[in-house]
């Protein structure tokens, strides 16, 4: 499983995105990015989010887990 936390785009916002492919987490990111944040997703955003896409096991989602904004 793979995750994406929205702390990790510099949003004080708890929302994580989770699932197997990088598909399904840029499918729940685009509406929690309209609909919580008013952004608009763009290429350069999916691509900022696909670089903070980590495994669950991951060293970096263990800091994901522990940082604050």
């Amino acid at each position: 499983m793979k995750d994406m936390h929205c702390r990790d785009a510099g949003m004080d916002c708890d929302f994580i995105a989770k699932g197997n492919t990088t598909k399904e987490i840029l499918d729940q990111v685009g509406p929690h990015a309209q609909k919580a944040h008013g952004m608009t997703v763009t290429p350069e955003l999916a691509k900022k989010v696909e670089s903070l896409i980590h495994d669950e096991n991951s060293e970096a989602h263990r800091r994901s887990m522990t940082q604050k904004v």
